[in-house]
């Protein structure tokens, strides 16, 4: 499996019908919503990853961020939403970077419940691709504890 970050296509944007996946979701009562223009794909197993939402109150002192994250996660033809809260990090710019990461919710479809292992090793791997963000992760390298 070999994951890589990119930025969409406009071929993929279309393919993927990201313009609709764009439209912020009515159940949604998180911050808002800037769904990212590049993505974490690994077009041989057909998964990609991609944040749409990194929860924080702006109004907040410290911006308010939460750790709080939501992506939209490809598997195998299977659109899911995933949202992840990260607990803890060390590195930095230039540096190793470690996270540890808990799985909060992922609608995953009943019929893909005996994959669910499988589908968190894929998206164990796509985080860890994505190191510290993606197509503008800064980290020299970058490992990650999934709590799941």
């Amino acid at each position: 499996m070999s994951f890589s970050n990119e930025y969409i296509s406009a071929e993929d944007f279309a393919r993927f019908n990201l313009r609709d996946l764009n439209t912020r979701p009515s159940w949604l009562k998180m911050s808002p919503w800037y769904p990212s223009d590049s993505w974490t794909i690994d077009r041989d197993a057909d998964i990609w990853l991609r944040k749409v939402l990194t929860e924080s109150d702006h109004t907040a002192s410290d911006g308010g961020y939460t750790g709080v994250s939501l992506w939209n996660f490809y598997w195998k033809g299977v659109l899911m939403f995933v949202t992840l809260k990260t607990i803890e990090t060390t590195g930095g710019v230039g540096q190793s970077c470690w996270a540890k990461k808990k799985l909060l919710s992922m609608d995953l479809p009943d019929d893909l419940k005996k994959d669910r292992a499988r589908i968190l090793e894929d998206l164990e791997a796509a985080l860890i691709a994505y190191k510290d963000g993606g197509v503008f992760s800064a980290s020299s390298e970058y490992s990650l504890t999934l709590e799941a």
